[in-house]
């Protein structure tokens, strides 16, 4: 069986924790945690937004 990574590369995907380390740096590290906090924000945020207060049933 091929590694996670050549099936990955193979298919034109790469490993979300390899790109998240990339480019927000290692978990821990007071980048990735600044990352981590703006997601929590802006999730937070979204989350009030009208369209989001709508069950899905209501949407229908």
């Amino acid at each position: 069986m091929k590694p996670e990574k050549e099936i990955l590369k193979e298919n034109g995907l790469i490993n979300i924790d390899e790109l998240m380390d990339s480019k927000f740096g290692k978990p821990g590290t007071p980048e990735r945690e600044r990352f981590r906090e703006e997601a929590r924000t802006y999730m937070n945020g979204h989350a009030k937004t009208a369209e989001c207060k709508i069950s899905p049933k209501e949407r229908k």
